[in-house]
């Protein structure tokens, strides 16, 4: 009789461990689950994007990368590295006759980048043209578009609104369209 006994209350003793690990279990599943999400900033958005592969195919979508890239730098804390990185992304889009004409390319960035917000500026927004209103020609044997952008810097509770005119060549090796160059055409 002792030995039921004592097997009973051993499958009793057992029964309570697992229902004890299977509650413990359920509390640890639901306090993961409720954890708050991982949010990722723009700057490390825009670093994932593999401009070889995914490089935006017209020239309108060139200027909007373009600035999204600026926004992000101006308006998010970066690193000195994540600054590099977004420069690179940014040189990509650039023609290589814009490139070659730069003096310290990275510097310029990095320094014009810090006196901006340094100053407490920030893009506020940008606005492309539509797709309809780019004006696209030939000009001295290459392809070339022209895009309007209108940037609306903060300063403070003051806001500067410029329109750019951004002129695009594309390449002939990739068929890629490139920024050879900008120009504000007014001030607002």
């Amino acid at each position: 009789m002792k030995s039921g006994i004592q097997k009973g209350l051993l499958l009793l003793l057992c029964a309570a461990a697992i229902g004890v690990a299977v509650y413990y279990g359920y509390l640890n599943r639901n306090a993961s689950s409720s954890e708050e999400p991982v949010t990722v900033g723009e700057i490390q958005d825009l670093l994932l994007i593999d401009m070889e592969s995914n490089y935006p195919p017209t020239a309108r979508e060139v200027v909007s990368n373009f600035c999204r890239i600026y926004k992000a730098l101006y308006e998010e804390e970066a690193s000195q590295d994540e600054v590099r990185e977004l420069g690179a992304k940014l040189a990509t889009l650039f023609d290589t006759d814009l490139l070659n004409n730069q003096f310290d390319y990275e510097g310029s960035l990095i320094q014009e980048i810090n006196r901006k917000k340094t100053d407490g500026y920030t893009l506020s927004t940008y606005r492309v043209q539509s797709a309809a209103e780019v004006v696209t020609g030939y000009v001295e044997g290459h392809d070339v578009s022209y895009v309007n952008c209108m940037v609306t810097m903060r300063k403070g509770s003051q806001l500067y609104a410029n329109n750019y005119l951004f002129v695009l060549r594309r390449e002939e090796e990739s068929g890629r369209w490139k920024i050879f160059g900008w120009t504000v055409t007014n001030d607002e």
